[in-house]
């Protein structure tokens, strides 16, 4: 049988690269200058594109398996082009053999795959969603924006991955991602999540992107040639036996900007100057200092707080971070119901007050309804729970919210304190620091006799009262802020409430971010070593 042949032009066309029958290819003194010719080419879709049209007869796999080769020897030896026009050429040969032909690709080198892996990214820019080849029935559900049948949603999958494994054998889940998009984004009524009340949830498509990978999983359940250890790395601190607590921050991290759309602007406002934010920060502070926190309600301070939004940030933002103190003391309306709020907007694009004034409603009551309907199914907490709600009567808005937020926590196993403080009714702002050992993560003050009974808030942090709200405020305002507060401070979520305030970001205020959490990771005692990990 003949012999596939690679060889350079203009020079030394005598040497090359051969692969004998069953044989791999193997490296010759020319394969440093092709590979780097190979690299000079971008290492992307022209090179597949060249090869192709060089070996028309050449199966696509072997193409795959050559480009592979060259990266990973190129990447060793890590050489540039001598020269330019040294380019790779591939004198066309007889059809190699059925056995050749199947002959699996050489691993050349770890590097080799990952390098092969970042050429074949692009792939899904130039994927083509083969939409003709959907189901009659799924085809009109598109045209009448309808839901699809699980059938025909079943049958559109195979019909996807199968489009997809022709640029790429074994997709990771970040391309498998990138094409739900391109589905979801086109037909959204179709194919994207939402709740029975018609609410997106989170992403929309994370239900498509699981059903693609599990397709691409057993499709290539028997491949181990495509497959790609996963390395997983650790801090130092992670294995020291020694370490309890979060060591101050020294760099910003992807937990600061967490859920935020606008978390460090870089364009001042139009006509302003850093100058002149520094001199309204100046003005604002002289307001305060003689008004009080009510003058936040003046249409100017309203409007220099816009302004310097940016000033904000870059204070906030700073590393290492200040205290909330030092915030405070240079931002002092930003601690405030309607600072907070504002800032919040700004931050997240969300008005928070309004989201969670009308979210805490008419979600907490079916979290009741549910947890009512159920009580034989729930353990002692909860039960007990319920009668002490259903003994409140017919409930207010105030209540429906607190009961909500309480019954979640119990279902989370999360003790009550590790958000609420519950302090006297006729409690000053000085009171509950000089009784109560405040804890240093956020905590929303109960002003009352419990926590259903409440009709006053402050909200603590860092073991001071940071904010006091106002007594024609209601439980949402109160919410409102204490939530705020951490995306604004940049804070994370204290591990022994985590799981309740992530249901309040994603459940309630609708943020849903595609990764990453503000949950303090958790520290526990590895089984393995017997030494404290995260």
């Amino acid at each position: 049988m003949g012999n596939i042949k690679v060889g350079l032009t203009p020079a030394n066309q005598s040497e090359g690269i051969t692969e004998q029958e069953g044989r791999p290819l193997r490296r010759s003194s020319m394969s440093s200058r092709v590979t780097s010719a190979v690299k000079f080419l971008d290492v992307g879709m022209e090179i597949e594109e060249e090869l192709t049209s060089l070996l028309p007869t050449l199966d696509r796999e072997k193409i795959i398996c050559i480009v592979e080769h060259l990266i990973g020897v190129q990447q060793k030896n890590g050489n540039r082009p001598e020269n330019l026009n040294d380019t790779i050429t591939l004198e066309p040969c007889p059809a190699a053999s059925a056995e050749t032909s199947s002959h699996p690709p050489h691993p050349s080198s770890s590097t080799s795959t990952t390098m092969y892996n970042h050429y074949s990214s692009c792939w899904v820019s130039h994927l083509q969603i083969p939409w003709e080849r959907f189901p009659l029935r799924l085809s009109h559900a598109l045209t009448r924006r309808d839901r699809a049948h699980p059938e025909d949603r079943r049958s559109m999958v195979r019909i996807v991955v199968e489009a997809m494994q022709v640029h790429c054998r074994n997709p990771k889940r970040a391309f498998c991602e990138e094409v739900a998009k391109i589905i979801v984004n086109r037909y959204p009524q179709t194919f994207a999540d939402f709740t029975e009340k018609g609410e997106r949830l989170g992403c929309g498509h994370y239900s498509l992107l699981r059903s693609i990978k599990s397709r691409v999983e057993h499709v290539n359940r028997d491949n181990t040639t495509h497959r790609e250890p996963t390395k997983r790395t650790r801090n130092e601190e992670d294995y020291s036996p020694n370490s309890s607590g979060t060591p101050p921050k020294k760099v910003r991290c992807l937990v600061d900007s967490y859920g935020c759309i606008n978390w460090q602007p870089v364009e001042l406002p139009e006509g302003e100057t850093p100058a002149s934010l520094e001199e309204k920060k100046h003005i604002l502070l002289t307001i305060f200092n003689s008004q009080g926190p009510g003058a936040v309600e003046r249409p100017d301070v309203d409007d220099f707080m816009c302004l310097t939004y940016i000033s904000q940030q870059q204070l906030i933002n700073s590393c290492p971070s200040l205290s909330v103190a030092e915030i405070q003391e240079q931002w002092p309306f930003l601690f405030t119901r309607k600072g907070l709020s504002n800032h919040f907007y700004k931050l997240a694009g969300i008005d928070i007050s309004e989201c969670l004034s009308q979210a805490l409603i008419t979600k907490g009551r079916r979290i009741i309804n549910y947890f009512s309907s159920q009580k034989l199914k729930w353990n002692l907490g909860i039960r007990t729970l319920i009668q002490q709600i259903e003994s409140e009567g017919v409930l207010t808005n105030n209540k429906v919210g607190t009961a909500a937020i309480l019954l979640m926590m119990k279902y989370y196993k999360e003790d009550e304190d590790s958000l609420f403080v519950l302090a006297d009714e006729t409690s000053t702002r000085m009171s509950p620091e000089a009784e109560s050992n405040l804890p240093i993560t956020p905590r929303l003050i109960m002003l009352g006799q419990s926590s259903m009974t409440a009709t006053c808030w402050m909200v603590s942090a860092e073991g001071r009262v940071i904010v006091e709200l106002d007594k024609e405020n209601i439980f949402a305002d109160a919410m409102s802020v204490f939530f705020g507060s951490f995306y604004v401070l940049n804070l994370e979520y204290q591990e022994s409430a985590c799981a309740t305030l992530e249901l309040i970001q994603r459940f309630f205020v609708r943020i849903n971010p595609e990764e990453g959490t503000k949950c303090i990771s958790k520290v526990g005692t590895s089984r393995r070593t017997g030494t404290t990990v995260k």
